[in-house]
């Protein structure tokens, strides 16, 4: 139930969208939420950004694509490393566009990394309706979807059933303190504007392509190599941030990334030589790109982050001795004019 102060605030964000003041309206929620955090604000505040971006206008950018970009030598990983605060757009182009990949060094501090496994395991507890400890919680506010959502929900469940321990993923949106909290986070990092100078226009998230990550140890086992132009198409700008919240890959005890190396604007044929799924590269492929490109399994820290695109070859990175879940943080960034629509995109 909402309050008073909450239902003038959302009169007057209508008040601002009737006016087709969208950012106006959406600044004035999201002001009063940080002042208070409201469950009913929250959840208002991804249905005005979802709205939002259908109805404003997004006229493409009069820039070449790709943009230039200055050669920089990959690190011991065979990825361009940085510090966070080396991050700008010349080196995100450089470690997109010219290597297939950036790897940013303690991107997001402790705090906001506890923070959000904590969120991770909260928002899978309500959404699978674990009884007990879910039953404490605001089920509002940590799973919900959205009305501006059409069809029936998509569900990344747990493989191995409902027990809270197992692989599970859910988007983003689905949680609304959860993206929330996000935002908050990618505007104090200063990305919206480092995407804007990226892709000489605003840029905006996704609804299918925002995901909160929760990945079990599979020993032995493989998971499918793949590009996400593979869904997305190639006719776009893209930058995704994937931003680990424990420790894996390379020596950890959690399955990390293994990458290829690279970026030459290829979207690889799928569903033959030796591919599981029709959607997924074949490992004779990958073999053969793999002399000239080859597979990366970096080590991540909690808090390091990396950025590609929808041409980068990837896929989850197996071990034979883990015994941790890795916890992730996946965001696709699109550039406003050439988001797909199916992706349903989400103003940022």
């Amino acid at each position: 139930m909402t309050t008073i102060r909450e239902e003038r605030v959302l009169e007057s964000a209508l008040r601002l969208t009737t006016a087709g003041e969208w950012s106006s309206a959406l600044q004035l929620m999201v002001d009063e939420n940080n002042i208070s955090p409201s469950v009913e604000l929250e959840r208002s505040i991804i249905d005005l950004r979802i709205q939002a971006f259908r109805e404003m206008r997004w006229p493409a950018p009069d820039v070449a694509w790709p943009p230039t970009y200055k050669v920089v030598e990959a690190n011991s990983s065979g990825l361009p490393e940085i510090v966070s605060s080396e991050l700008n757009v010349e080196t995100l182009k450089s470690g997109v566009l010219g290597n297939g990949g950036l790897i940013v060094r303690g991107l997001m501090d402790s705090r906001t990394v506890e923070e959000m496994r904590g969120n991770i395991d909260r928002t899978l507890l309500c959404r699978q309706g674990v009884s007990g400890e879910s039953e404490k919680l605001d089920l509002r506010s940590w799973y919900s979807r959205s009305k501006q959502i059409k069809g029936g929900p998509i569900q990344f469940f747990a493989s191995g059933g409902v027990n809270h321990t197992d692989s599970a993923s859910v988007w983003a949106v689905d949680s609304p303190r959860t993206a929330s909290q996000l935002i908050q986070f990618y505007q104090r990092m200063k990305l919206p504007q480092l995407l804007h100078d990226y892709f000489s226009e605003p840029a905006t998230l996704s609804v299918k392509k925002w995901v909160l990550r929760r990945v079990a140890p599979n020993n032995g086992g493989q998971a499918g190599w793949h590009q996400d132009g593979r869904f997305l198409g190639d006719d776009i700008r893209s930058v995704n941030l994937w931003i680990a919240l424990t420790d894996c890959g390379g020596d950890a005890d959690a399955p990390g990334m293994d990458i290829i190396r690279g970026s030459n604007g290829t979207i690889y044929e799928t569903g033959t030589r030796g591919a599981p799924y029709d959607w997924t590269v074949g490992q004779g492929l990958v073999d053969e790109i793999s002399q000239k490109n080859p597979v990366l399994n970096p080590r991540f820290n909690a808090g390091d982050a990396l950025f590609f695109d929808h041409y980068n070859l990837h896929r989850t990175g197996f071990g034979d001795s883990h015994s941790s879940n890795r916890y992730a943080l996946e965001a696709w960034f699109f550039a406003a004019s050439t988001v797909p629509a199916k992706q349903i995109p989400v103003f940022l």
